[in-house]
């Protein structure tokens, strides 16, 4: 992927679209192209502090642990998802371990070219702080989810945050995923996740096809707000 349409892809999905443009020039200059193959891991939960990350090609696992709970799949990343942020600012342990789901490509600020941007331009930490919120907006999503009892906006919950920066627009998306996997981050078993994916495609709210589900955040979220009146 060339640098320009990389840069390209992070100035106009997620939070760097919503900056300052003098500010994502600055940043972006900072910034090199990195690609990583299927399988291969970005970062480790554990690991020491580093630099920022922000997919704009493919599909990133985003793996999440609790204490000594063993690592689970929290999140499916898609291009304008940025990480890294919190142990840059916090200088301590990554928090989720991040592989390659599919080939992809990724824009690195290295944390000694972050910290001489911060020299200049301190509110570069708030802003950086922003997708950190990002992060907990997500999170409670995924709480909020987990703790509902209704599996069918279980389903549509995941989907919408699956959605990433695209949650809010009204056309179709995708996200690669196996049912297995999306029942996991709805918190449903793979048997239990089954009768609801083909209930929500009989409602017309998704569309399958291999490893893959087709849907419209926006409509997902008006029937996860109110499903008794889906059509």
């Amino acid at each position: 992927m060339p640098v320009v349409a990389a840069q390209k892809v992070a100035s106009e999905l997620g939070w760097l679209s919503k900056q300052p443009e003098e500010f994502r020039r600055i940043l972006l200059s900072a910034c090199e192209l990195r690609s990583h193959r299927r399988g291969e891991q970005l970062y480790s939960l554990g690991d020491g502090p580093g630099g920022l990350f922000c997919l704009v090609r493919g599909f990133l696992s985003v793996l999440v642990a609790a204490g000594p709970s063993p690592p689970f799949l929290g999140f499916i990343a898609r291009p304008g998802w940025w990480a890294g942020e919190s142990a840059a600012i916090t200088r301590t342990h990554r928090r989720v371990e991040l592989l390659a789901r599919t080939d992809v490509d990724v824009l690195h600020l290295p944390l000694a070219r972050l910290e001489r941007l911060a020299q200049s331009d301190p509110t570069i930490w708030r802003r950086l702080a922003e997708i950190s919120v990002s992060h907990l907006d997500n999170a409670l999503l995924l709480a909020a989810t987990l703790f509902d009892d209704n599996p069918q906006t279980r389903i549509a919950s995941t989907l919408c945050r699956l959605a990433g920066p695209g949650m809010e627009s009204d056309e179709e998306t995708f996200i690669d995923c196996s049912q297995q996997e999306l029942g996991e981050m709805a918190g449903l078993s793979r048997n239990s996740a089954g009768p609801v994916i083909r209930h929500l495609e009989q409602q017309g709210l998704i569309r399958r096809e291999y490893k893959r589900f087709i849907f419209n955040p926006v409509r997902l979220r008006a029937y996860r707000a109110a499903p008794e009146k889906a059509k």
